[in-house]
């Protein structure tokens, strides 16, 4: 999504446009009540593997955003949402964090973050590869931020 402070900005929209026309996509509603980006062939896949990639459709009133319920994090995975994020100027929010927050190629400032956690972890990431290393804690970190949500 796109943000300011504690606030949700709408994506930029012709830039998410433009990335999905360069790549056959658009986006189509499924059958989970979210939309998925798909192409000729069908729902999008990254190596060879089904993705729950999901993208607002385009022309809904309310901001533009998107999310992936079971990321891979492969290679391809991370380069294509790093560069879905640049096109539509949107930040990651990782709710598994630390980081809480995954800039991709600063597409925010320190500034547009403020207000959002109290003393956020933020990671800024110029490529893929750093989305990938940002986002790929291990699951020993899983477990304490779970163990830590519920009160443990």
């Amino acid at each position: 999504m796109r943000v300011q402070g504690d606030k949700q900005l709408d994506a930029d929209r012709a830039g998410l446009a433009a990335f999905l026309a360069e790549r056959n996509l658009h986006v189509a509603p499924s059958t989970d009540s979210t939309h998925h980006l798909a192409g000729p062939g069908g729902q999008l896949t990254f190596d060879g593997h089904w993705t729950d990639l999901h993208l607002d459709p385009l022309d809904l009133q309310e901001p533009v955003s998107g999310g992936i319920w079971h990321a891979t994090l492969s290679e391809q995975e991370c380069a294509f949402v790093y560069d879905l994020c640049v096109a539509g100027k949107m930040v990651i929010i990782n709710p598994q964090g630390p980081p809480e927050f995954v800039v991709p190629g600063r597409t925010h400032t320190p500034d547009d973050l403020e207000g959002m956690f109290e003393d956020p972890q933020i990671a800024w990431v110029d490529d893929a590869e750093e989305l990938a290393e940002a986002l790929g804690g291990n699951f020993e970190s899983f477990l304490a931020f779970r163990n830590q949500v519920l009160g443990h």
